[in-house]
């Protein structure tokens, strides 16, 4: 146990040292700094500590929505981009290096002569290379917790639950960082390796809820196509005179509409298949940081989408007029409705298989 504290010790000295982990520290603050001058009045909501104003008739200090936009703003904004992109990225380029120099210049050699064998030498480096991101998000969200409850009285304890969203989330792209680390002995590989298949996981997610959406949307036009073409074959046999030709008309089109939505569906669905299947082979990145939001909107009876759209003001709410955006709120409700076994799970038996071949690797090189 004295070895795993002190190769972990070594880790933390390691990263504290580096320039990017006083930057990212100094650039986590600026952002809960910013995040805590967003207040609200009585007519609407203050920006910058009351430097900046705008009204809003719905929102304000008198509204029950302004907790839902504040944790709003913290969970799909700031959580989504400065955590899970600009920070995961400074993090990237702070451990990228850290086993290929721990086997390409001598360290390895101090270490594996401890007791203590090479799985366990391993995982302690990789639990260090993990602290950068931990130390980084603990801060943050502590600040996120304390801006919240200042500022709305949310002293919601699920905001803590950035913690480990964000450490797991890092872990599927370290764990890739790592395998290519020591694979190729180099720091700029590894790096690029792991860039892409961050982009390319990101991609895929994106293109299948996109044929989803599209393959939701046609399925809504067909259906509606098909109640159309019902009501006009009524009305053609209630018609007298020149208003059959109409309606006769009208049908044909509705029909070529239907037959025209049916073709895309089935050439969609072609295509839907193959990308869920690929899907379940590459870790739930951002299926992980969404588990934050859908905490903290757990028990509101609206979501943020809902509130920064304005549909929830709305009288007649647009999704029982236009297919596209009820396509749209199915994709949405179908990834809210994914459990967390099927999130989570998937993504950490993926890292484990990762992690295993990374293992094997670093037990059969010679150093």
């Amino acid at each position: 146990m004295t070895a795993v504290l002190s190769i972990l010790h070594e880790s933390w000295l390691s990263l504290r040292a580096q320039g990017l982990f006083k930057l990212t520290m100094g650039l986590n603050l600026l952002v809960i700094v910013a995040f805590a001058s967003i207040g609200f009045t009585d007519t609407g909501v203050s920006m910058f500590f009351g430097l900046s104003h705008a009204d809003s008739e719905h929102v304000n200090a008198n509204s029950p929505w302004a907790k839902l936009l504040y944790l709003g703003i913290f969970s799909a904004i700031i959580v989504n981009v400065w955590l899970a992109w600009i920070a995961t990225g400074l993090a990237l380029l702070s451990t990228s290096s850290i086993f290929p120099n721990f086997v390409s210049q001598g360290a390895v050699e101090l270490t594996l002569s401890r007791p203590i064998s090479r799985t366990k030498i391993f995982l302690s480096k990789y639990c260090g290379g993990l602290l950068f991101v931990v130390m980084q998000v603990s801060v943050f969200t502590t600040g996120a917790f304390l801006a919240a409850g200042w500022r709305v009285g949310a002293w919601d304890p699920a905001i803590f639950l950035a913690i480990p969203l964000i450490t797991l989330f890092y872990s599927y792209l370290f764990c890739i960082n790592v395998f290519v680390g020591i694979w190729t002995r180099s720091t700029l590989t590894a790096l690029i390796v792991t860039l892409v298949f961050w982009f390319s996981a990101f991609s895929l997610r994106t293109a299948e809820n996109l044929v989803t959406r599209f393959v939701y949307s046609t399925e809504i036009q067909m259906q509606r196509d098909d109640e159309r073409i019902g009501e006009l074959m009524h009305q053609i046999e209630t018609a007298h005179g020149p208003a059959i030709t109409t309606f006769e008309t009208r049908l044909d089109e509705q029909q070529k509409s239907l037959e025209a939505n049916r073709t895309a569906h089935e050439k969609l669905e072609a295509w839907q298949g193959p990308l869920q299947v690929a899907r379940w082979l590459v870790p739930e990145t951002s299926g992980t940081i969404n588990l934050l939001k859908r905490s903290l909107e757990h028990d509101a009876s609206a979501t943020f989408e809902d509130l920064m759209s304005g549909e929830l003001f709305r009288e007649s709410p647009r999704r029982n007029r236009n297919a596209d955006f009820e396509a749209d709120a199915k994709v949405s409700d179908r990834e809210n409705a994914r459990p967390v076994w099927w999130v989570l799970g998937k993504s950490l038996g993926f890292e484990a298989v990762v992690l295993a071949a990374a293992i094997w690797l670093f037990r059969r090189k010679d150093f």
